[in-house]
């Protein structure tokens, strides 16, 4: 999704999960590098910032 960025992790790689059932009032989005998941509504102020772990890391889990 463009102009989406993680709030955890800085990454770009972020992609709209589901609508709220009542039309309009959130969305759910996920970051596909640090599995992330927020909605539209939430404070994000106050996330713990993991960029340096989750760059260091990231594809270490999937490596043979």
């Amino acid at each position: 999704m463009k102009g989406l960025i993680c709030p955890r992790c800085d990454s770009n790689k972020v992609e709209k999960v589901a609508d709220s059932p009542v039309r309009g009032k959130w969305e759910a989005y996920s970051c596909r590098a640090c599995n992330y998941v927020w909605r539209s509504t939430e404070d994000l102020t106050n996330i713990d910032k993991r960029i340096e772990y989750w760059r260091q890391t990231a594809g270490r889990e999937w490596a043979d």
